[in-house]
């Protein structure tokens, strides 16, 4: 039998708890993402979307009727990861993620360990240097391109301020690109020099 999303919470409240599974794989993937996004940790990210979906569960009885069961999730998942963000205080990575190679004799190797074994495209480490809640503003209106009335239900502030926010993190999201893409630029051309070096002196 197939339920509309409505349907299967109402039956999930009522105390058909078998069905809450259903609600589960509608959601899962979608969430795990948008976990992700927030906290750029593969990981972590699998951790939350259970203790999400745990959390939903539990109050379940608070959701209403008629609202968007979608964004009543995501606000559990927004608060969840913000306060993982807060306890585990995550953008200790930056200065990892930013800092030269010591060993400068072996800079080809490391090199490679930072772009490969890192798994940390760059456009993770410009979200990783942004503050937790401006990540999560870009996340949720540029990468899964929410209409701000849909942010809104997830982050209750005015649209006014909301835009301004948004406009704001977006501004210091494109700084970060360009700083981050110039040091990647010089950094190549560094690398690019030392072999040269290296063969010449072969």
């Amino acid at each position: 039998m197939e339920y509309s999303t409505e349907q299967l919470v109402k039956s999930v409240q009522d105390g058909n708890r078998a069905l809450y599974a259903r609600l589960i794989q509608q959601y899962q993937q979608q969430l795990y993402v948008y976990c992700y996004q927030l906290l750029l940790q593969r990981e972590e990210a699998e951790d939350a979307v259970q203790d999400v979906f745990i959390k939903a569960y539990e109050k379940l009885h608070q959701y209403t009727s008629g609202q968007s069961f979608s964004a009543w999730l995501y606000r559990i998942a927004y608060n969840h990861c913000m306060n993982m963000l807060k306890r585990q205080s995550r953008m200790k990575w930056i200065s990892i993620l930013t800092a030269p190679l010591k060993d400068q004799q072996h800079v080809e190797d490391g090199y490679a360990k930072v772009k490969q074994s890192e798994l940390r495209t760059l456009s993770e480490q410009a979200l990783l240097r942004l503050p937790p809640q401006d990540r999560a503003l870009i996340v949720l209106r540029v990468v899964q391109e929410k209409s701000y009335e849909e942010i809104q239900e997830v982050i209750p502030i005015s649209t006014a301020l909301l835009r301004k926010k948004v406009e704001r993190a977006k501004k210091k999201l494109r700084t970060i690109w360009l700083e981050l893409e110039g040091n990647d630029h010089e950094y190549e051309q560094k690398l690019h020099q030392g072999a040269e070096c290296k063969h010449a002196r072969l």
